[in-house]
């Protein structure tokens, strides 16, 4: 509170992670969980497995609370939160272009 950010170890390299007090306030002004979602395009969630920072319940939560008529949610096994093995960016990709597919076939 007294200098307004914390640095966190991280899981990933050597560098900390920063919490700031805005971030914290900004995240209680956002949440999205609180009333429904509405997203009206096409949308797709691509979670890991193995995700130790993310866990899959957040993600169903977060499935189910969304509205709209073209939302996907793909669960990759194994994956984790980085989601950046070769694979998982081929699907990163794979979901972009559904996505612009979609977007194009709206208009």
């Amino acid at each position: 509170m007294r200098d307004g950010r914390i640095e966190m170890p991280s899981a990933y390299d050597d560098s900390p992670y920063v919490i700031t007090k805005r971030m914290i306030e900004e995240g209680r002004d956002n949440l999205v969980l609180r009333t429904p979602l509405d997203l009206p395009f096409p949308v797709r969630f691509l979670q890991g497995s193995a995700d130790r920072d993310v866990d899959v319940n957040v993600a169903l939560r977060l499935f189910d609370h969304v509205e709209g008529t073209d939302v996907r949610l793909t669960l990759v096994k194994g994956a984790n939160h980085r989601f950046s093995t070769p694979q998982n960016l081929r699907l990163i990709g794979k979901a972009i272009h559904s996505v612009e597919r979609a977007a194009r076939a709206r208009i």
